[in-house]
């Protein structure tokens, strides 16, 4: 393990790689300005890696992992995941599943799949809950974009005031549903 110490003096920072059992990084001025160290020595093994870069190259290697990432997130997304994602998000074409598991990615900080690569089954219900909570959504503004003239009818202001409460009964079964699961 490394031991991350405190900046020396001409330090601007010094910070784990990733992991304080993989490395560090070391951000510093020298003779030609800031600089930034990278030493990658992973805990229990006797590999090293050391390289420097400037902020610029920081950057471009920032960009090019990220591109990277989004590349290799992508190829997750198997036809077998999408298939299983699918059963959760009926009716929706490759492109809209995958934005949402890009999505749910993000938040869940990649913990969507599961067991031998497959959606995970915790996955798959907050998709099914989140579009169902979505759906619900549209389905209360169309009442309420129709309230004013339904409520103008007698026999229907009973109803539209039974269909508000029902809405908002299965808002909170979602919204609970939902927190379950993030």
């Amino acid at each position: 393990m490394v031991t991350v110490s405190k900046p020396k003096e001409r330090e601007i920072t010094r910070v784990p790689f990733l992991h304080q059992s993989l490395g560090e990084i070391v951000v510093f001025h020298d003779e030609e300005g800031p600089t930034i160290d990278v030493t990658i020595r992973p805990e229990g093994t006797e590999q090293f890696a050391q390289f420097g870069l400037v902020p610029i190259e920081a950057h471009q290697l920032a960009d090019e992992l990220h591109r990277i990432a989004d590349l290799a997130q992508r190829a997750g997304w198997t036809p077998a995941v999408l298939t299983d994602a699918r059963a959760y998000l009926p009716g929706m074409t490759d492109e809209q599943i995958i934005e949402r598991l890009d999505r749910l990615y993000r938040r869940w900080d990649g913990f969507v799949l599961g067991r031998r690569g497959m959606l995970d089954r915790r996955a798959g219900r907050a998709l099914a809950a989140e579009l169902h909570m979505e759906t619900l959504e549209r389905s209360a503004a169309l009442v309420e974009q129709h309230a004013k003239t339904l409520s103008g009818i007698p026999e229907m202001a009973d109803r539209l005031s039974e269909l508000r409460s029902s809405l908002q009964d299965v808002r909170q079964l979602f919204a609970a549903e939902l927190e379950r699961y993030t």
